[in-house]
């Protein structure tokens, strides 16, 4: 007794398929084009999936001291070569290619102002988060927020500490992940 007779044959299942996910790409390209909404919900999908691995990349990750001496080297070049800073100024890209650790971070804006105090936001307008680093001597809790120290003169911030319970929590286990 032979085999079962194929229906279709290979070439034939490949040429379907290939017509059937050309539909399906069709389709999904002239929703994205003419519906704003669906191209917003796909960016923001993927900007969330990026900024989690960005934090995870700064919480877990990231050499803290070393994070805190490049900040502190970068401060001070900044405010030896542009002393009359009056609140910021944000640092150009040829600065930063010194500074590995902080370019490695993913930052794509990091300021310094006037009193040596180094902001890299990390976050999209719909989650701020990033690292404050102080310099040698000035250790303020930086902000209102419910910031985390991760090493003395490196903090934290989040704005989501207050929106969502066990926030918190949640940030504290991936600091311990970074610690075992």
């Amino acid at each position: 007794m032979k085999g079962k007779k194929r229906i279709f044959s290979k070439r034939r299942n490949i040429i379907i398929l290939s017509i059937i996910l050309l539909a399906v790409l069709i389709v999904g390209i002239y929703f994205v084009v003419h519906s704003p909404a669906v191209l917003f919900c796909a960016f923001s999908v993927f900007q969330t999936f990026k900024e989690v691995r960005m934090q995870k990349q700064v919480l877990c990750r990231t050499d803290h001291q070393a994070l805190l001496q490049e900040c502190r080297e970068l401060s001070k070049q900044v405010l030896t070569e542009n002393p009359d800073i009056e609140y910021y100024m944000i640092v150009p890209d040829s600065v930063l290619s010194k500074y590995p650790v902080i370019r490695d971070i993913g930052a794509r804006l990091v300021r310094v102002n006037s009193s040596g105090i180094v902001t890299i936001p990390m976050g999209s307008t719909m989650w701020h988060f990033g690292i404050y680093a102080y310099p040698e001597g000035l250790n303020l809790h930086p902000s209102s927020h419910e910031d985390k120290e991760l090493i003395p003169g490196l903090w934290y911030y989040d704005d989501r500490y207050g929106r969502y319970e066990d926030y918190d929590e949640g940030i504290e286990r991936l600091l311990q992940k970074r610690r075992k």
